[in-house]
């Protein structure tokens, strides 16, 4: 049975659920995208403001007790320019890099359409690691479209209504 760890961009991805105005079912989300393989891990990355707010607290705690999630929340830094710096893509990077040399793995499913992740799928192609993107289609860098196999390319529009509270 084929081994996937999935690793979702939530910052990213919730930018396209807020555009879409809908709420989401992250146990659908995750049981939609597992479909019967077998789901060694599931992380959810994103970068929290300090303190946290309750809500946010309650729900990662729901989140990780009733779905399984591993949250890695980083805390917002205000750079000197003033940009907020959050650094998730760099976490997400070296976890999907990491679990691949530690043999976690047979697929990496990386929930997010950040271009930025080119250089780690063309790694998990080097390390003969099969990769799968799930993004939404405005959302989806062209760079990430060109170096990800189209079979392996899925819009979380095609499945709003599957996923939706």
């Amino acid at each position: 049975m084929e081994r996937i760890i999935v690793f979702v961009d939530n910052s990213n991805i919730f930018k396209g659920f807020r555009k879409y105005n809908i709420k989401v079912d992250y146990e659908a989300l995750k049981n939609f995208i597992a479909r019967g393989r077998d789901l060694k891990n599931i992380f959810l990355y994103e970068g929290v403001v300090y303190p946290m707010n309750p809500e946010k607290k309650k729900w990662y705690e729901e989140l990780s007790n009733r779905s399984g999630y591993v949250i890695k929340a980083s805390f917002n830094k205000i750079a000197s320019s003033g940009a907020i710096e959050k650094k998730i893509d760099i976490k997400i990077a070296i976890d999907i890099i990491s679990y691949a040399y530690e043999d976690a793995y047979d697929t990496a499913v990386l929930v997010s359409g950040d271009g930025d992740f080119v250089p780690v799928i063309k790694k998990l192609k080097e390390l003969e690691r099969n990769v799968e993107v799930w993004a939404f289609k405005y959302s989806l860098a062209n760079a990430l479209l060109e170096e990800v196999e189209q079979e392996n390319i899925y819009y979380l529009d095609n499945i709003l209504s599957e996923i939706k509270m």
